[in-house]
């Protein structure tokens, strides 16, 4: 039977996870049930080695949800085609605080799209909703999903992007110094699709 979800519990890192380049493994370390991640000055925009362990996206239609918990710098979830084509989810840590952001990256073109502010709070529950056209992205708190945004899927194909990896759902953690906690990953893909927004 094929397996529709997956977690750091029912997953090898070392067969089912892959990296970017040569990965430094001092920045990684794997457990059975939570993933701590080391983050460096190299970013998902530059073609070298970021700090960043990865999954296969396997179908359109998909639930991925993740804790993450970041002492600075930034961590969270990619979607990553290659360092053009990519949207993050993201938990950030800087003078004013933490906050969760939307970032889309397509080509030149780099924006937040939308950013919640958390305050001190520096854990956030991160949720990304797929089907065939959309990637939804919320924020969980409090028992509901606060939507920061959508970004169409067509923008990290292989038509658009080019290359033909396909898409990899991406763990991260950027910025010199940042500690990293992940936990409760899955990516789930026996949900039923969420309607456009």
């Amino acid at each position: 039977m094929e397996k529709k979800s997956f977690t750091f519990e029912n997953t090898e890192w070392d067969k089912e996870w892959i990296y970017l380049r040569h990965p430094h493994a001092h920045n990684y370390q794997f457990e059975p049930n939570k993933l701590t991640l080391k983050g460096t000055e190299v970013s998902l925009n530059q073609p070298e080695s970021p700090t960043f362990i990865g999954i296969r996206q396997k179908d359109f239609n998909a639930l991925i949800s993740c804790d993450v918990s970041l002492t600075r710098g930034e961590a969270g979830i990619t979607l990553y085609m290659d360092e053009h084509h990519h949207y993050d989810l993201a938990l950030c840590k800087d003078e004013n605080g933490y906050k969760v952001i939307e970032r889309l990256n397509i080509g030149d073109i780099k924006t937040i799209q939308h950013a919640i502010d958390l305050g001190d709070h520096g854990q956030a529950t991160l949720r990304i909703q797929s089907n065939s056209e959309q990637y939804n992205f919320y924020l969980h708190t409090n028992g509901k999903d606060i939507h920061l945004g959508s970004a169409q899927t067509k923008y990290l194909s292989s038509e658009v992007a080019g290359g033909f990896t396909g898409v990899v759902i991406g763990l991260y953690a950027y910025g010199q110094g940042s500690i990293a906690e992940f936990a409760k990953f899955k990516c789930d893909y026996s949900v039923e699709p969420r309607r456009k927004k």
